[in-house]
């Protein structure tokens, strides 16, 4: 788990040291479908070889991404807690493994049908959920759903 989890953070440092193309209007639909919750960068990583046709929320604290094949690539999900504290001891009860990893702070869990990738993870007095589905999980997915959670234990959002 810590390999994966270390060639995953490579992958996201060599794609922030490349820089990631952000198509053109990604980063104005995901401002005004999800405001201060996701940054155009992981979203791009995310949906590369698609376009993205929808971003928008169905609740209040979440998002969804969806391509222009009509399919949700991309699905991220805030629920508060009274603390940290109670963050840190009920997120990991949604993981397979039942555990945060230590040093991320966040776990995998077993997304709903076949393939996927579903995150959960301690922000705060937050947990964070990122589900990523209808997209080969690679190294690079991985490291860009874990800089959405970074970006969200950075903002105002989670504070």
């Amino acid at each position: 788990m810590r390999t994966k989890l270390a060639a995953a953070l490579a992958a996201l440092a060599l794609v922030t040291a490349c820089g990631t193309d952000v198509p053109a209007g990604l980063a104005a639909k995901i401002e005004s479908g999800c405001p201060g919750l996701l940054k155009p960068e992981p979203v791009a990583v995310i949906t590369e070889g698609f376009q993205v046709s929808q971003v928008g929320s169905a609740e209040p604290d979440s998002c969804e991404v969806f391509v222009s094949t009509g399919k949700k690539v991309l699905a991220l999900g805030l629920l508060a807690h009274a603390s940290q504290e109670e963050s840190e001891r009920l997120t990991p009860m949604l993981c397979t493994s039942g555990v945060l990893d230590a040093k991320t702070r966040s776990c995998e869990a077993t997304p709903p049908g076949e393939g996927g990738l579903s995150v959960h993870a301690v922000a705060g007095r937050w947990n964070v959920r990122v589900q990523v589905s209808e997209v080969q999980i690679d190294d690079e997915i991985k490291a860009a759903v874990q800089q959405i959670v970074e970006d969200l234990r950075s903002s105002d959002k989670t504070r």
